[in-house]
């Protein structure tokens, strides 16, 4: 909807889809399937229902049967390479969905994603704050290891979840320069250990902070276009290697 939309002004829109590992096959029968699948799609009815717009079937019809391709680029690199290729320069929106928790270096990411995000540009994350390993019993369990502990047992495991909370996340962005819009919380109703589990770096969060196992976070970035991000880094306390877990 979001690319329909802005094509009305912006005439055609590339869409990236940035991987670190190859996770997919984007070609032109992909693009159908999704198309078709989108059509047949309950919620995407009921967004028709809501808000009725006769091209965008007609669009999604026509890249259901082939008639028409966007401009979708699926790339597989490391970030650095993707911003040296320059072809994702003043993005206008960023969106990810239960992926940012997988980011090692989460606040060099965060600074060079705003960074090529475009004035005015927006960003819809979903992050899944969850242990993943025991999401439906401790689902803190990564919170309770020390900064050394945690980085020496989870530093070879590809796609190891990152430590930060919901507020670590929104005060970094904040002061990144995104203005957050909507900030929604999925929490549990109770802590699932004693709080003296805790590692003391994360003990004294607020106990709602500590309950938030999921946020969905919609912001739009401010002013002119910047590189260096937020001021304080979240990440930079306990063993130096440990950043990205911190």
């Amino acid at each position: 909807m979001w690319a329909l939309n802005h094509s009305r002004a912006a005439g055609m829109v590339t869409v990236i889809l940035w991987d670190v590992f190859p996770n997919m096959i984007v070609d032109a029968n992909a693009v159908q399937e999704a198309a078709r699948a989108l059509l047949d799609s309950p919620v995407f009815h009921d967004v028709q229902k809501a808000l009725p717009d006769d091209r965008m079937d007609q669009t999604l019809g026509a890249v259901a049967r082939g008639e028409l391709l966007g401009d979708i680029r699926y790339r597989v690199q490391p970030l650095p390479e993707l911003i040296a290729a320059g072809e994702a320069n003043d993005v206008t929106l960023v969106y990810s969905q239960s992926a940012i928790e997988c980011i090692w270096n989460v606040a060099d990411f965060w600074r060079a994603i705003i960074g090529l995000t475009k004035a005015g540009g927006w960003h819809s994350h979903r992050i899944d704050l969850s242990d993943h390993g025991r999401r439906e019993t401790n689902y803190i369990e990564m919170l309770e290891w020390s900064p050394i502990g945690y980085y020496v047992t989870m530093r070879f495991i590809p796609g190891a979840i990152n430590r930060w909370r919901a507020s670590t996340h929104m005060t970094f962005l904040a002061e990144a320069g995104l203005k957050i819009l909507s900030a929604s919380r999925e929490t549990r109703e109770v802590l699932p250990i004693p709080r003296s589990r805790i590692n003391r770096m994360f003990r004294s969060l607020d106990e709602v902070d500590l309950r938030t196992t999921a946020i969905d976070l919609v912001a739009v970035k401010q002013g002119k276009r910047q590189t260096s991000g937020g001021g304080v880094d979240p990440g930079c306390r306990g063993h130096p290697k440990d950043r990205p877990y911190s």
